[in-house]
């Protein structure tokens, strides 16, 4: 019985030891299994890499597509302000020159009407004459005898009222003759104002047709950066502008300074020239002294403009370049994700078509489309000074004009792709932005 029972337990034991260690089979499984599972979920992975790729490929293209419309509608549109531009300074000439002619028709009618006066008092005078001749010639030499009166004096009268008379006649002719040509002048004017009546007419049809272009353009225009606009393109959009007007100002102030430096030249020439001159005229001197000539010297000169002006003194004296609203000052920082890209100037909402004046006089540098900035002019007030008007409707003055402080040279509008009309204006010394407001005459 007891041999039986110790048999039992080491076949117990024996069963629990093989339950207790698999064999290596076991483990061989176990890790291809784990090794199946690791290229599955690669491949998935990889499925999905790839997924996403062409989803990230598909939306390059997608933008890139609708980059390359909105650049081609952003041309068109830029052509078509250009020419609005152009046609709104067209018709302001064409405004200039009718009232020229009517001011001219003003004055033919009242030198006109002189003439005819003049005429008139002539023809009276005439009659006046006539009438005396008719009486004169009634009279008899007797009748002046009894009268006590010379007789020769009737002759003497009648020669008299003859050459008066003849007088009169011719100056009626020359009356007559100053009228005809006054007549001629006043058709050939009239002629002229209904040329100019029938261009501007043409003009303006033209530019309502423009108009009518520009208004599908900027819709869109409108429409394709809605779709494309987003904070961060419209971030990286601002600092390309932003960096684009920057050298543009850069070169103009490249320029500034080789015109400043040729000038500079040109005086140290002109003083070397005037040395060679004072020391040619002191010997010409001590040559008249030594041969006792009386001849007089030469004093003339030669002078030029200087190539810096006053800016740095008109702070607080610059002209508004256009009334309206504030509604975006210097430092201040921008919405959504450019607020770390902060105005370098002043946004000023105003109406469309309003005048945009020159801050100083200075001489326009810049005049041209320029992308962000629309139709964007630049004027140079020396001293490394420089004023930017940008989004203007129409541009009034070209590059090398000279403007006065105050006088017109744009109009407001909304050109480059703003949302409203406007005026973007800045002031820069040596090719960095600072704060306007501060420079402005308070009103």
């Amino acid at each position: 019985m007891f041999l039986a029972l110790a048999v039992k337990c080491a076949v117990i034991a024996a069963v629990a030891a093989g339950l207790a260690a698999p064999a290596p089979e076991a483990f061989a499984a176990a890790k291809n299994q784990t090794s199946s599972q690791s290229r599955q979920k690669k491949s998935s992975l990889q499925r999905e890499q790839r997924t996403l790729k062409g989803q990230i490929s598909s939306m390059q293209k997608e933008i890139s597509a609708k980059e390359a419309s909105l650049d081609k509608v952003n041309n068109e549109l830029a052509a078509s302000e250009k020419a609005i531009s152009q046609s709104n300074r067209t018709l302001k000439e064409l405004g200039v020159k009718k009232q020229d002619v009517e001011n001219q028709l003003g004055d033919l009618k009242r030198e006109a009407d002189i003439v005819s006066l003049h005429v008139t008092e002539a023809e009276e005078l005439i009659a006046s004459i006539s009438q005396a001749q008719f009486v004169n010639s009634r009279r008899h030499p007797w009748q002046a005898a009894l009268a006590g009166n010379n007789p020769n004096d009737i002759a003497r009268m009648s020669a008299i009222l003859q050459y008066m008379a003849r007088e009169q006649d011719r100056t009626i002719d020359r009356l007559a003759n100053r009228r005809k040509n006054i007549e001629i002048v006043t058709a050939k004017t009239n002629e002229t104002q209904q040329e100019l009546l029938k261009i501007e007419s043409a003009e303006q049809k033209n530019r309502d047709q423009l108009e009518q272009e520009k208004t599908k353009r900027e819709s869109a225009f409108a429409q394709l950066k809605k779709e494309l606009s987003t904070q961060k393109a419209r971030y990286e959009q601002l600092v390309k502008n932003d960096r684009q007007l920057t050298n543009l100002i850069a070169d103009i102030d490249k320029q500034i300074a080789a015109a400043a430096k040729r000038e500079k030249a040109r005086k140290a020439a002109l003083a070397a020239a005037k040395k060679r001159e004072q020391q040619k005229a002191a010997s010409a001197k001590k040559k008249q002294q030594t041969t006792k000539q009386t001849a007089k010297a030469d004093t003339r000169r030669t002078t030029t403009a200087p190539v810096t002006g006053n800016f740095g003194k008109l702070r607080g004296k610059l002209t508004m370049p256009t009334k309206g609203k504030i509604v975006a000052r210097f430092g201040q920082k921008r919405a959504g994700a450019a607020s770390t890209l902060p105005w370098r100037g002043l946004l000023i909402r105003a109406k469309q078509g309003q005048d945009v004046v020159a801050a100083a006089s200075g001489t326009v540098v810049f005049a041209d489309w320029m992308r962000g900035f629309g139709n964007l002019l630049i004027v140079d007030h020396g001293s490394n000074y420089l004023s930017v008007y940008a989004n203007n409707e129409s541009l009034y003055k070209s590059v090398g004009d000279a403007v006065k402080q105050g006088e017109t040279i744009a109009s407001v509008g909304s050109s480059g792709g703003e949302d409203a009309p406007g005026l973007y204006f800045e002031l820069r010394y040596k090719g960095k932005p600072f704060d306007p407001s501060r420079w402005i005459a308070k009103n």
